[in-house]
């Protein structure tokens, strides 16, 4: 007979075990006996999953040279991270060991195998996380089986997942989730060693009963029906973006003067002081002359596009946070606790997200987003153009062709103005190294903090842009080649949609650093659409003067700001919007029957 309840030994073994599970990062030699590892791993495989998936796989690592390089990465990764805390806490973080990869007896690598399977998997519809989570719930069997044969265990979660995916030959769809050191521990403690070095103390009782207190409200979000729409590019049976290629005609009309000359004229008449009004006269004049007409049309429907892909350059320690961050925060865009999300919805500008070479895993996005993600990718993300070209030729035209069709789109659906962003952990680096293959500017003077690494970092990075101009020799005159050699798949795309967008004469509004070496690159394709393009404000970024000097851009706002997703974008929309409002609103000093 199957026991209901097991004697009291058995429970205070089994409460025992779960209170001394320890995490290790100290261990001592000695091999782990074969029937040993089998019985823990096989208490790994009896966790619950949902919809009984059972979607673990684990691969035991005994390879020096592979383990010794993926401690590389940790190190690297380390070092980034450290940048985020003040430099108090960055120090002792520093000094605390926090893995034994190399001395442990082996490794393992515990793995959500996502890819499709023959059917729906049984309670995921709403909650395709959970997925991940029975993964989890795999780990604590190892964990907690392994205490009670008095085998160590230390969880590495300071390791980029790209690396795991190249060093383990992971195909698509597999995904890491825990990396742990097994091996005989130096010793089982008391106390978590956080704990008992005063990192964290332990959390008091966070159980409550049938509600979360009211006294710790959470933030409301906007509902759905807060949101405005987005617009409804037409997309193929899979949900990605058509690849037809929709232009009519491949030339940028040149930015009409006469409409621009004819808005300033049009100030003098206002009921104000000549040039009151400073830089907003200068705004609404280079709206109408890109619409090419005066009266242009009220920016009554803006639109904010934003291009989301990984960098595989990430995994030279080029950021302070894994290119794993790029696919949360796609998830937290479109549930509407991002930045862009926020301001977006605040000024009533549309939002558009475009995944366009998203490498981790996306499969716990909201599934009734405020707003929706594009699918569009091209590739899971660029390979590492410190050893080899970020994508191919090919690759890199279609990327363009991604923020072309949108621009096509939006313009069908009567947008007058647009702004463009992106999101993609490492691709600061991509972009300083674009922007010294065409404009000449060395790394050093390009290359900035990026995501916030520390100073050493920065060296580190400007040392990764040299070797791979180096590398590449990019020329300049082959636009195309440089953008695949060391570009981005979300870079390429908003090149692709700042040139479409002039093509169909819709002014856009460039971000910071990001978007606007985007178009430091559409330049290189056609200089004809540099008139088009507004810089919105003056990035933080190293680099960022250098790019808005290269388009011969004034930005409009300093806030300090670096943050990217298009934040600056939309803040300077509202001034367009506003500059373009005035001066078709305002009276003139004949109907107001002012004499001057």
């Amino acid at each position: 007979m199957i026991p209901v309840r097991f004697d009291e030994d058995a429970r205070a073994a089994l409460y025992r075990i779960m209170e001394l599970r320890r995490d290790i990062r100290h261990f001592r030699p000695g091999d782990i006996d074969d029937d040993v590892l089998a019985r823990i791993l096989g208490a790994a495989e009896l966790a619950p999953s949902v919809g009984f998936s059972q979607p673990w796989a684990f691969i035991v690592l005994r390879d020096p040279a592979i383990r010794a390089r993926i401690r590389q990465s940790f190190l690297r990764c380390r070092e980034a991270e450290a940048t985020r805390f003040p430099a108090d806490r960055r120090e002792t973080y520093l000094e605390f060991k926090l893995e034994g990869i190399e001395e442990s007896t082996l490794n393992v690598c515990v793995l959500a195998d996502l890819r499709p399977r023959d059917e729906a998997i049984l309670g995921t519809t709403v909650q395709p996380e959970s997925v991940r989570a029975s993964v989890c719930c795999a780990v604590q069997n190892l964990w907690l089986a392994a205490r009670a044969e008095g085998i160590g265990i230390g969880w590495v979660s300071i390791v980029e997942p790209s690396v795991l995916r190249e060093e383990l030959a992971l195909p698509r769809g597999v995904e890491p989730i825990a990396y742990l050191c097994v091996g005989h521990a130096e010793e089982f403690r008391e106390r978590p060693l956080l704990e008992e070095n005063g990192w964290r103390p332990r959390r008091a009782s966070v159980i409550h009963r049938d509600r979360w207190p009211s006294s710790d409200p959470a933030v409301p979000a906007p509902s759905p029906s807060e949101v405005r729409g987005l617009p409804r590019p037409t997309f193929n049976a899979e949900g990605g973006l058509g690849k037809e290629r929709e232009r009519e005609g491949l030339s940028i009309p040149p930015f009409c003067e006469v409409a621009q000359r004819a808005s300033l004229e049009h100030q003098l008449l206002l009921t104000k002081p000549h040039g009151s009004l400073g830089r907003l006269e200068e705004i609404a004049a280079w709206y109408a002359g890109a619409h090419g007409r005066f009266p242009p049309p009220r920016p009554e429907r803006p639109l904010v596009a934003v291009f989301c892909a990984d960098h595989g350059v990430t995994v030279e320690g080029v950021s302070a946070y894994p290119s794993s961050v790029t696919a949360g925060m796609v998830a937290n865009i479109m549930a509407g606790g991002a930045a862009i999300s926020v301001m977006a919805h605040r000024l009533d500008i549309h939002l558009s997200l475009v995944d366009v070479g998203v490498s981790g895993d996306l499969s716990a996005v909201p599934t009734n987003p405020l707003f929706a993600l594009h699918r569009a990718s091209v590739r899971a993300g660029t390979a590492n153009f410190a050893r080899e070209p970020a994508m191919t030729r090919a690759q890199a035209r279609e990327a363009m062709d991604v923020g072309e069709q949108l621009a096509h789109r939006a313009a069908s659906d009567d947008y007058q103005l647009l702004a463009v962003g992106e999101v993609g952990i490492g691709n600061t680096t991509s972009a300083a190294a674009l922007l010294c293959a065409f404009t000449g500017a060395s790394p050093s003077d390009a290359v900035g903090v990026g995501t916030g690494i520390s100073d050493s970092t920065r060296l580190h990075k400007v040392s990764i842009v040299e070797a791979a101009l180096r590398l590449h020799a990019p020329d300049a005159a082959d636009p195309l080649g440089v953008l695949a050699a060391v570009g981005g798949l979300e870079l390429a795309a908003m090149a692709g949609f700042l040139l479409a967008a002039a093509r169909r004469r819709i002014p856009v509004v460039l971000d910071g650093f990001l978007a606007t070496v985007s178009a430091v690159v559409a330049a290189a394709f056609d200089a004809g659409v540099t008139p088009y393009l507004l810089a919105s404000h003056v990035s933080a970024e190293k680099g960022a003067s250098l790019a808005t000097a290269a388009l011969g851009k004034t930005p409009l706002l300093d806030l300090g700001m670096r943050l990217g997703e298009g934040t600056g974008a939309v803040l300077a929309v509202d001034l367009v919007r506003t500059a373009v409002e005035l001066q078709l609103s305002m009276a003139t000093f004949a109907t107001a029957g002012i004499r001057r």
